[in-house]
Formats: C-alpha cells, structure tokens, sequence
C-alpha cells in the first residue's frame, strides 16, 4: 500500500504544509486522491484556535446551507460525536452504533441532502473544549470505506497531526518568515543548516544574544547559556538532524532560562525540522528554533 505514488505524494504534502499558503489545501486533495473519495475535510470545531476552519477538497452543492449551519456540528452530528481521543479511527460501524443509541434524523437528513453517508475520521487534536480533525466524507457511489482506504487514511492522519503539531511550533509569524525572508519579524527563530550552524536569525533572536541567561554562539553553533539545558538542548538538534523529516522526529519542545527566581523557565523553545525542498533563500535551513517567552514563569 505504501508504495502507491498517490500516498507518497500526499505524505510530502502534509510534511510540507506549515510552509506554504495553500500547504494545507494541496495536502487535503492529496488525502482525498489517495482514498480515492472526492471530499477529504479538515475541520475545527469549538475554541478560538480553530475558528474558523472547514476546508473541504470540493465544493458541494448545498442549497439548504447545511455546510454552515453550527446546529449541525452538536450533538446529533455522528461523526464528530463518535470521536473519544485523537488519532483513533472512527467509519461506518462506530456511525451507526452513535445513530442506534442516540438517533440523529436532523444530521441524517442534511447527509441525505448532501449524499455524503459513507466515510471516516480522526480527531488530530482535542480537548475539553475543541477538537481539530480530518475526515473523508463519501458518497453513495464512492460507498463505505475498504480495509485499503481505511489503512491510507490512518497512515496519512499521523502525519496530517505532525504537520499541525508544527505548524502550532512555527506560529503564523514563523511560518510567513519561511516565505517571505527575515528582517523585522518579531518572533524570536534562528535557522540552523544541516551541520547545526546558524543560517539567519529574525531581529529579535539577535536581542537574545545580550542576555545573560539566554543565547550563545560558539564558534557558528548556537548554544544556550545554561550548561545543563544547552547539553538537552544539543542532544534535540542531534536527532532532529539526523531525522528524515517523514519517519523520524519532527518536533521538539522544552523551556529553558531556569533559575532559582523563575524555576519554570523563561522562555519555551520550538524546535522544528524543516521539509528537504528548496526554500527562498541562498542558503538550504534544516531546523527552525523559536523562543517564546513563558509569561507564568
């Protein structure tokens, strides 16, 4: 299964999506080619991180407004209901048990309208309050899914969540730096280059230098100030580095600037390898390393 040009194409698509405008899209209809279902979704329902968003790979025609209508996506929806914890896999069996107990003829009826009865899910992210997911949505024709679409849609789900896992790491402002160069950003990155050199950094990452808790160069190689952290902090860049970018390490995250007065740390570092394509610059940056300051240190 692995080998079919269509998975490997909307694999990089998803690796590639937190460093592109349309990133997301691209990597949705990839989804959608690859279970051969022509609406693939990416949804955020609830929370101010996830509205608004509803992406769909194809426009439907829905005269009633169903699409929009925020009554659809409570109680009586069974895909968003059948949904326990991120990345399990939710398809017609767990549907019809949700429909069986609780009944849903509002939801069922807009489904009708839309012909989109078949299909399956993952939460990519949730919490109390929102969840985050991508679904594919399947007409009577398309049908229920297969064992095939089934182990597609789940290989392609754990990398769809990594790619959102970055693209929270990055921020909007890391990510439009990626596209648009370096200068007067006020996010706190510094790239690195393969040999975990430093590539650029943003105005505000320079500031950091300055400090006596935060970052150090020693020779080309960025270091943290702390002896401790800097050692953790090596042993991160290490295996981001020696990470493919597809199967390996993507993400790492910790907080450093520890001190007797702030023991929770001062500032949170993403630290994010970045896909092997060409990007807009003279030089080919391989991880991304952004510092957030921790405001409830």
């Amino acid at each position: 299964m692995y080998l079919d040009p269509r998975l490997r194409q909307a694999e990089l698509a998803f690796l590639n999506a937190p460093f592109s405008p349309d990133g997301w899209a691209v990597a949705m209809r990839g989804l959608a080619a690859a279970t051969g279902t022509r609406v693939a979704q990416l949804i955020g329902v609830g929370g101010p991180l996830a509205l608004p968003l509803n992406l769909l790979t194809d426009q439907l025609h829905d005269p009633h407004g169903h699409l929009n209508n925020p009554l659809l996506y409570g109680p009586a929806n069974w895909r968003i209901n059948t949904t326990k914890r991120p990345m399990t896999l939710q398809h017609e069996p767990h549907y019809r048990a949700y429909r069986e107990q609780r009944g849903s003829s509002f939801y069922d009826d807009a489904v009708s309208d839309l012909d989109l009865p078949h299909g399956c899910q993952s939460a990519l992210m949730m919490d109390a309050s929102s969840i985050v997911g991508i679904s594919l949505l399947r007409s009577s024709r398309e049908g229920p899914c297969d064992t095939d679409v089934l182990g597609s849609f789940a290989y392609l789900a754990r990398h769809a969540q990594r790619a959102l896992r970055v693209q929270l790491a990055l921020g909007h402002e890391a990510a439009d730096m990626m596209l648009s160069g370096l200068q007067g950003r006020a996010e706190a990155t510094v790239l690195l280059d393969r040999y975990g050199s430093v590539s650029a950094m943003t105005e505000a990452a320079e500031a950091l230098f300055e400090l006596a808790d935060g970052l150090r160069l020693e020779g080309h190689v960025l270091r943290l100030a702390n002896a401790r952290e800097d050692g953790e902090f090596a042993g991160a860049l290490q295996r981001l580095l020696a990470s493919d970018g597809v199967h390996g390490p993507v993400l790492h995250q910790c907080r450093v600037g520890r001190s007797a007065a702030r023991p929770g740390g001062r500032w949170r570092v993403y630290v994010v390898r970045l896909p092997g394509v060409p990007h807009p610059f003279s030089f080919e940056p391989q991880l991304a390393v952004t510092l957030r300051p921790i405001l409830d240190g």
